[in-house]
């Protein structure tokens, strides 16, 4: 299977864009969300340092908003069992693609925060992103830097950005950070910290009609400046990490030429 650079992803195995006709009625309109989910112990704490992106689950949500109904996009290399045959499906914890329709966000314990990306109408929907998501190439076992839930939502990502479903997700590398950042709050201080926002932290709402936004207007003053100052150390800490990791990968490099 052909590794493809996330910049250069081809552009034949996507969905046709579909323009909508002039002077045709309003079609369904549908929210993209990055979502993040604990691994619980190894979300907090030293693995939680020592793992960085991939100490939390990352999926893509998308949100129906004339149904309310909520379809899950995500790849996993956990079991499979088969409550029929009462075997593993996946014995050997092979990387698969994995879709979801009808979940619910609010009864989802795991599910730390709802990251919206973008939104699509016009006759793109879930089947669309459900194809568009299925030609990402899956995560390979044992690949150097490690591959794995965290390096195939990037790859997603940009490859909805370059089809317009995402197409004012600017700086994709920024949002994972601080998508990063308020997990960790939230994970930290549940009852005090949003659980729905934009991908611009000075983005208010998503969608004022739903239950589960709370705007940044609702918390007090003292809870605003708590977590904007928790925020920044954790996006200086990762670049910190980060800038570590290349400094590491390049030497590791020149060492074996």
């Amino acid at each position: 299977m052909a590794l493809y650079p996330i910049e250069e992803l081809p552009l034949s195995d996507a969905p046709i864009d579909r323009e909508p006709a002039r002077g045709s009625p309003p079609t369904d309109v549908y929210q993209l969300f990055l979502a993040v989910y604990h691994r619980g112990e190894l979300s907090i704490g030293e693995y939680r340092q020592r793992l960085g992106y991939s100490s939390y689950h990352w999926a893509i949500l998308v949100y129906d908003v004339k149904h309310d109904r909520h379809y899950a996009y995500d790849v996993t290399d956990g079991s499979s069992p088969d409550p029929v045959m009462r075997r593993d499906l996946n014995p050997d914890y092979q990387w698969t693609y994995r879709v979801k329709t009808n979940v619910h966000p609010e009864s989802c314990d795991s599910l730390l925060i709802r990251m919206a990306i973008g939104e699509v109408s016009d006759g793109i929907g879930p089947e669309t992103i459900k194809l568009l998501l299925q030609s990402v190439q899956l995560p390979i076992k044992g690949a150097f830097p490690p591959q794995n839930c965290v390096s195939w939502i990037r790859a997603v990502l940009y490859k909805l950005r370059f089809h317009g479903y995402a197409r004012n997700l600017h700086d994709i590398e920024m949002t994972f950070d601080r998508a990063l950042a308020y997990a960790d709050i939230r994970l930290s201080d549940p009852d005090n910290s949003i659980s729905v926002l934009d991908h611009l932290v000075h983005h208010n709402q998503i969608n004022p009609g739903s239950r589960t936004v709370r705007s940044f207007t609702e918390q007090s003053a003292h809870t605003k400046r708590h977590h904007v100052s928790i925020l920044e150390s954790s996006i200086r800490q990762l670049e910190r990490s980060t800038r570590q990791h290349v400094w590491k990968t390049r030497n590791i490099k020149y060492k074996t030429l």
